[in-house]
């Protein structure tokens, strides 16, 4: 995950057709949903695939350009929008600097907020996060939980983003610290109409996830990372919450908003 600043600075340079006038540095760089945005002195808003070519200066000396945008093919909302990105190396090359996700994209998009060093996610403000798509935060932001929006229930998604990201992390204790397995399949749903349970009883359930992390755990999802024994120990909040008394019912009554199922 990329972080930067929004501020005037960070837009180094548009690429715009030769004899188009340069874009004055005073303008406003925005984040809107999983899209830049570039409001311009002379009243133009640049937003998206208008950006293509862009150089964001990201404050600790590496450039990013924007080499391409296009909506999401598993969204369809049309919602989110996916940047191929690039980095200046030192040596002057110009390089993809995320991983493939499991469906074979290596792309990313902005997203307004930040996280603290307690693993905390504060929605808005004045800081954004590139997260490429095998992160897991675009991950949960293309399972549907966006949080700039709502639930068709009116439920702010902030916290179910919030929640789905330890759970995807398999953060346990919600403080940043992950103890998954790239590649490992899980079953994630929801009681707001985001997500919904596709497994059987092949997939018995794993944890319930709340904004802080896991309200109680039936099992771990990687023993050889960690197992029930080890969580109570580095995690003693959790420590009346773990075996097989955690199921959705518990999970739902101890704040669980997201829930999942794993092997």
């Amino acid at each position: 995950m990329i972080m930067a600043r929004l501020r005037v600075a960070a837009l180094l340079a548009l690429l715009l057709p030769l004899g188009t006038p340069a874009l004055a540095l005073d303008a406003g760089l925005q984040v809107d949903g999983t899209a830049f945005v570039l409001n311009t002195d002379d009243g133009r808003s640049l937003h998206g695939a208008d950006l293509i070519g862009a150089e964001l200066d990201l404050g600790d000396g590496s450039t990013l350009r924007i080499e391409g945008v296009r909506q999401d093919p598993t969204d369809p909302s049309g919602d989110i929008l996916l940047h191929r990105l690039s980095v200046r190396m030192g040596d002057g090359a110009w390089e993809n600097p995320c991983e493939a996700a499991r469906d074979g994209t290596r792309e990313a998009f902005p997203l307004a907020g930040s996280w603290d060093s307690e693993g905390r996610f504060h929605a808005g403000g004045r800081k954004f996060a590139i997260s490429c798509t095998s992160g897991a935060q675009a991950k949960c932001v293309r399972f549907g939980y966006k949080p700039w929006k709502a639930a068709a229930d009116g439920t702010a998604l902030a916290p179910l983003y919030e929640s789905c990201v330890h759970m995807v992390r398999a953060d346990y204790c919600g403080d940043g610290k992950p103890t998954t397995r790239e590649g490992t399949m899980i079953d994630i749903f929801d009681r707001h109409g985001i997500q919904a349970s596709e497994a059987g009883a092949d997939f018995p359930f794993e944890a319930g996830w709340s904004p802080t992390g896991a309200v109680c755990v039936a099992h771990t999802r990687i023993a050889e990372n960690i197992n029930l024994g080890k969580l109570a120990l580095s995690c003693p909040r959790l420590k009346d919450a773990l075996g097989t008394d955690c199921n959705e019912i518990r999970a739902g009554a101890l704040g669980a908003l997201v829930f999942n199922r794993s092997r």
